[in-house]
């Protein structure tokens, strides 16, 4: 390599790995407003034991807390309202209404029951639907449900989120608004007539779902959107147009408008909100929908209870430091590989450096943007583990190049005689490794699996920046100094390289 073109490269990479570094662990800054950006490691997705989470209880009505308790003893003491403890029976760490819970034994009406355990069960089906990184749906007290999430997509609202997952009631078509308590039941919406929905891409418009239907729902749908047609009027431009409305309970999960009979066996219908966007703005969001959706096919499944959620977030379980101080141990450990290996290797040392923040680099790039990868202590694991892999071939090619040379080769020839040397022992352990790597994945659940995705991904880019990358940097570099054997910190009378 000429030195010319050497000087090039060094300098176009060094920019490079510059700006990949500024825009990775760069802390949040502003640019413009109402534009900001923030580093590559602030939106990693962490696990609930680095960076906390969210999460909700639900309380069925009929049943209240004792915070709320307490307010309704304190509102009795002050002269509103009516004694608390002749409506509410203490149950746990909740109470429970004697009007709409309790039969005359006072014992828990056996309705209820049913209706409490089919919604502990849709809502754990509804949640893991959701695809979360991390979720935990459990009965507390023995009537209320907590739920708990690492993290939640920045394109959607926390509450919002847990009051669409605790939708309840029956799927059905109507063309009446949400104004109207009573409803025009036109087509119900279980199994019967719809095998299942899915998101859908509506271009500009956002996101809508795909509702798909049986033959029997097919015929139905032409049916009532025929009906609607022909007995709405007309608007002014002589169009006859609709409105038709899926609903769950009493609450609206999409609407249409419908300007002619359709009889197909996918309907694709946008979101409804109080600001009359027609589709879901975010795939987020309408995944929430579609979970709902599906977990209501089966008349089963369907409960009627009315849950409200008190969401809440909770702080890292590992403590409300534990991933700076982990981040700040691992840079610690790679601020003295750095140095270790500039004083023990000196231009090799230096190639070295640039490989390494190439591997963290991409390794970064993977963790922000892999929507499937949370990085857990586990997985913190998985990326020192990768990292001292990159490092320790690395260092193993040096020590059979400087062997190399020192049984009286050239610098050149010792270089491809050590490379040659570490060749199989590097691939056939990033091999086994990776195989591991990918069993792990595919048997495993939840941290472990996590554990297993990110050393996969580091293995993968180990094995590029070892094999290819670092030496790719060692030749850039040597077009450079004269004495090259000095430059790469070896001693020998000869300075000339042939």
């Amino acid at each position: 390599m000429g030195k010319k073109k050497s000087v090039a490269l060094i300098v176009l990479v060094t920019v490079v790995l510059l700006g990949l570094l500024f825009i990775s662990i760069t802390p949040t800054f502003p640019v413009k407003t109402p534009y900001s950006l923030q580093s590559l490691l602030n939106t990693v997705r962490l696990g609930a034991d680095l960076g906390g989470g969210y999460g909700a209880v639900y309380y069925p009505e009929g049943v209240i807390s004792a915070e709320e308790y307490a307010g309704e003893v304190a509102r009795y003491e002050s002269g509103e309202g009516s004694d608390p403890a002749e409506q509410y029976v203490a149950h746990g760490g909740v109470y429970l209404d004697s009007e709409k819970v309790l039969d005359e034994n006072g014992e828990v009406l056996e309705s209820f029951k049913t209706e409490f355990e089919t919604a502990s069960r849709i809502f754990k089906q509804r949640f893991e639907d959701k695809n979360f990184t991390e979720c935990s749906v459990w009965v507390e007290d023995d009537y209320t449900i907590r739920v708990e999430v690492s993290d939640v997509s920045q394109k959607e609202t926390v509450s919002n989120v847990f009051s669409v997952l605790a939708y309840s009631g029956e799927l059905y078509f109507s063309d009446t608004d949400t104004s109207t308590n009573s409803k025009n039941v036109l087509m119900t919406g279980g199994s019967e007539h719809i095998s299942g929905a899915d998101v859908v891409d509506m271009g500009d418009s956002g996101y809508g779902i795909a509702v798909h239907l049986t033959k029997a729902g097919r015929a139905k749908f032409a049916e009532i959107t025929g009906d609607l047609v022909s007995s709405s009027s007309s608007d002014s431009s002589g169009s006859t147009s609709a409105t038709l409305y899926l609903y769950m309970g009493t609450e609206v999960l999409m609407s249409a408008g419908v300007d002619s009979a359709l009889d197909q066996n996918v309907i694709y219908i946008g979101g409804s909100s109080s600001s009359g966007s027609v589709a879901y703005p975010t795939r987020e969001s309408a995944q929430t929908i579609a979970c709902v959706i599906n977990s209501a096919l089966n008349e089963e499944d369907v409960f009627n209870l009315s849950l409200q959620p008190q969401v809440y977030s909770y702080g890292a379980t590992m403590g409300d430091y534990a991933a700076l101080i982990a981040a700040s141990v691992i840079g610690v450990l790679v601020l003295a590989m750095i140095v270790f290996s500039l004083v023990r290797y000196k231009g090799m040392g230096l190639a070295h450096v640039y490989g390494f923040l190439t591997f963290a680099l991409i390794f970064i790039l993977c963790l922000a943007f892999i929507t499937q990868i949370t990085v857990n202590v586990a997985g913190l694991l998985a990326i020192v583990l990768s990292a001292a892999m990159m490092v320790g071939f690395n260092f193993y090619a040096f020590r059979n190049i400087r062997s190399e040379f020192y049984t009286g080769k050239t610098l050149t020839s010792a270089i491809k005689s050590g490379y040659k040397k570490s060749l199989a022992v590097t691939i056939d352990t990033h091999i086994i490794l990776l195989i591991a790597s990918i069993v792990l994945y595919f048997i495993s659940l939840g941290s472990a699996q996590y554990m297993a995705l990110i050393f996969l991904i580091g293995t993968v880019i180990s094995a590029a920046c070892t094999l290819a990358v670092t030496r790719f940097y060692l030749y850039m570099f040597l077009a450079q100094p004269k004495n090259k054997i000095a430059f790469c910190n070896f001693k020998r009378e000869e300075t000339e390289d042939e």
